[in-house]
Order: C-alpha cells, then sequence, then structure tokens
C-alpha cells in the first residue's frame, strides 16, 4: 500500500440506538499531513483544540474536564455534571447540550458522518447497527478518496462486534450507483475499505474527547431521527431535543455524504 498523498486521517466511531432505531457516527481527525513538503503529525494540534473546548465547556457551564460526556445522560438532566456533584434539570441540561455541539471547532470542515436505520431494513445483507455501521463505512471511504487519504478507526469500547464489520469491509464492501447501476447487469460494486490501513482500534471513550463528541454527535441525531418518526417521549418533546444536532456547525458536517433531503449528513437507511 503506497501512502495516499493527502495524508492519514483518524475516524472516531460511536453509536446511540434503541430497539427499533440505530444510529453511527463518524468524526474524522486529521492524523499526518504534508506541510510546506514536510510529513508532519497533525493530530496534536486538533487534541489542543479539543482540550480547549473542554475547557471552555468548564468556564460556561461548570462541567469539569474529567467528567465523560454521554449525550443520554447530558439530555436527561442525569450525570451529574454541573461541578462533577449536581445534576442540570431537564430545560438546562438541553440549553448546555446544545452549546457544547455549537462549540465543536477542533475538527476540519466536513468531517461528521452518520448513518441511520430501523429495524426491519436490510443493506446487501446486513441489518440493524450492522446496517448502519455499512452505510457508515461506505460514505467514510468516499471521504478518504474525495481527501486522497489513508486512514485508521477507532471505535467505542463496548461493542466487540464492530471489529468483525470493519474486518469484513475492508475486503468486502458492496456499494450501489446513484446513477443506476455500475455496468451491464452490475446494481452493485465492491468498494472496500482499502486505503484503510490497520485492523479496528478500540478507545475508552472516557479518555478520549473525540469518541465523546461522536457519541454527543450520534445521541442527538439519534433524538432527530426519532422525532421525524414521531416517537420522541413528552419529556423529549417538551424540551425541544429534536433540534439538538441542528446545533453542531453546518460546516464541520460533511452535507456530501447524502443527496436526498434534507442535506444535514446523516443517511438514512430507513
Amino acid at each position: 500500500m503506497r501512502l495516499q498523498p493527502g495524508g492519514i486521517d483518524i475516524f472516531y466511531i460511536d453509536e446511540s440506538h434503541d430497539d427499533q432505531l440505530f444510529v453511527v457516527t463518524a468524526i474524522a481527525v486529521p492524523f499526518l499531513r504534508n506541510v510546506d513538503g514536510i510529513w508532519t503529525i497533525t493530530w496534536g494540534s486538533h487534541l489542543d483544540a479539543a482540550k480547549e473546548w473542554r475547557r471552555g465547556i468548564y468556564r460556561t457551564h461548570k462541567i469539569p474536564a474529567a467528567k465523560e460526556l454521554h449525550g443520554v445522560k447530558l439530555a436527561s438532566g442525569r450525570g451529574q455534571y454541573f461541578h462533577g456533584k449536581w445534576r442540570f434539570d431537564r430545560p438546562k441540561a438541553g440549553a448546555v447540550y446544545r452549546d457544547i455541539l455549537s462549540r465543536i471547532d477542533f475538527i476540519p470542515d466536513g468531517s461528521v458522518l452518520s448513518a441511520a436505520t430501523i429495524a426491519g431494513r436490510n443493506l446487501y445483507g446486513s441489518a440493524r447497527l450492522e446496517a448502519a455501521l455499512h452505510a457508515l463505512f461506505q460514505r467514510m471511504r468516499k471521504q478518504c478518496a474525495a481527501r486522497s487519504v489513508n486512514a485508521l478507526v477507532f471505535f467505542d469500547e463496548g461493542h466487540p462486534e464492530y471489529r468483525s464489520y470493519y474486518r469484513r469491509a475492508q475486503t468486502f464492501l458492496p456499494t450501489g450507483s446513484m446513477r443506476g447501476g455500475w455496468g451491464p447487469g452490475a446494481a452493485s460494486k465492491n468498494l472496500p475499505l482499502d486505503m484503510f490501513t490497520k485492523d479496528a482500534n478500540i478507545k475508552q471513550s472516557c479518555a478520549c474527547f473525540f469518541t465523546q463528541a461522536a457519541d454527543l454527535v450520534a445521541y442527538s441525531a439519534f433524538l432527530k431521527i426519532k422525532s421525524e418518526q414521531g416517537q420522541l417521549t413528552d419529556w423529549q418533546n417538551a424540551n425541544n431535543l429534536e433540534n439538538l444536532y441542528d446545533h453542531l456547525p453546518i460546516a464541520k458536517i460533511n452535507i456530501r455524504a447524502t443527496n436526498a433531503q434534507p442535506r444535514d449528513g446523516i443517511v438514512r437507511i430507513i
């Protein structure tokens, strides 16, 4: 494998789901870039920016940087986030969540991808969480090709099956064509993750700001899709949690992930 001219990206992936809806989100962080003719590890500068993101959250909302951010806990007012000891009430929790998402500026533009599917839908033989991952992998590959980069993957711990899905996608990832086919009689083409350089890595989210950001985006996208299906709970509707995702800066989202409306970076297999 030859190093691509654009360098190397790292994708941090997390998910949010219930028994019926499955959402996965990937955030791409540049790891290696050619800067003025010199190959330079750029990941550290993005980590410094992520640390400043957490310092800003502490200054504004008194959530300690050592406190792991979980979307489901934050949105519901659980988790003892205020000073690491007390809960926000639900209206305040929603406002804090929106502000935290609006501050995600430590990744390049077009770096957030999400995919959603529901139970009963099938994508090239995959269903449920696996189908969402299949759709996400397709878009990750397309993004890598557009940026001319190689890539690595870090999954949040807790889903050992991710590794087997990822390994398969490195050799077999059937992909359809929006133009209707890949040639005579071919509705799909195998476009594997052949620019990804090693096996999947597992990361503890408590020690990774990038994975925590992916979690926050995934849960906000989950709530947006639940709202579209009319399935939010009363308290979620009362606190307008359907609009959390829309506070993520649009520039950070890869809106080219789908041609369908809305162009919000969420691939819907629904």
